[in-house]
């Protein structure tokens, strides 16, 4: 074979991978935690920075709070327009707050600055939930059995965690059930610490909301589902998830009591 036509295979070889959709999916995952670490750190400076102005605003969601910041001014409060965000009870309390506020005086300047920056944060969400939106496209139309088992976000992680969906396919069940949890293994190995029961499917429901002592044993139920189903949708191509499912909630109704 001549250096061309290597060359071209290559060339060939390469522009195939980049076809396979596993990879624009893990380019979702990576940009959606990007885009969530920029947004949670812009909304620390704007709730330090809105802070000097309106320290006593208290709001658990960020993006309320940044419209509220849009939106609030501690001279004029307008219940009407702040109770469309969180509710006439909540706007009313913020109301008296502000009337008794400690906080300083800004400028109509610096107060534009602050709520460009919150503006910011809103976008970023926005701009997060639209290619969360196409990542959950992408991997029902990847891997249709594992999506039905577990949702499309949690689905991409793996598969980007694993490098690509064929490289998860082949993993067994006893190294999904830990993925993500990589350190926590290598220090059980090295230093004979606890071995981990979870990695990133820690994030279902089912792990993350059920007692300690039961973590482990639901996660490797759910692994070794998932392990079944990645390989139907890497190589057979058949759906047969509704069957792991019904599996699946039997199971976990055993494990319930």
């Amino acid at each position: 074979m001549g250096r061309e036509e290597f060359l071209e295979k290559a060339r060939a070889g390469v522009k195939e991978a980049y076809l396979e959709k596993d990879r624009p999916l893990m380019q979702c995952v990576n940009a959606i935690d990007e885009i969530d670490k920029t947004s949670n750190l812009l909304f620390e400076r704007v709730q330090e920075w809105y802070g000097i102005y309106f320290p006593e605003l208290r709001v658990r969601e960020p993006e309320k709070y940044c419209e509220l910041v849009m939106k609030v001014d501690r001279r004029n409060i307008k219940v009407d327009e702040i109770s469309l965000i969180v509710g006439e009870e909540k706007a009313r309390e913020i109301q008296e707050k502000a009337q008794r506020s400690m906080g300083a005086y800004l400028s109509e300047k610096d107060l534009n600055e602050v709520r460009e920056l919150a503006k910011e944060v809103l976008n970023l969400r926005i701009l997060s939930n639209s290619i969360e939106s196409y990542e959950t496209g992408l991997a029902k139309e990847l891997c249709p059995n594992l999506t039905y088992l577990i949702d499309a976000p949690l689905a991409a992680k793996l598969i980007a965690h694993a490098g690509s969906l064929k490289k998860l396919a082949n993993m067994p069940a006893s190294t999904i059930q830990v993925l993500g949890a990589e350190k926590a293994l290598f220090k059980h190995l090295r230093q004979h610490t606890k071995s981990p029961k979870h990695g990133i499917l820690f994030q279902h429901p089912w792990v993350n909301s059920a007692p300690k002592k039961e973590r482990g044993k639901i996660a490797r139920l759910l692994s070794t589902k998932i392990a079944i189903a990645l390989k139907a949708d890497f190589y057979t191509k058949r759906f047969i998830a509704e069957k792991l499912k019904q599996d699946l909630d039997k199971r976990m109704k055993e494990i319930k009591g």
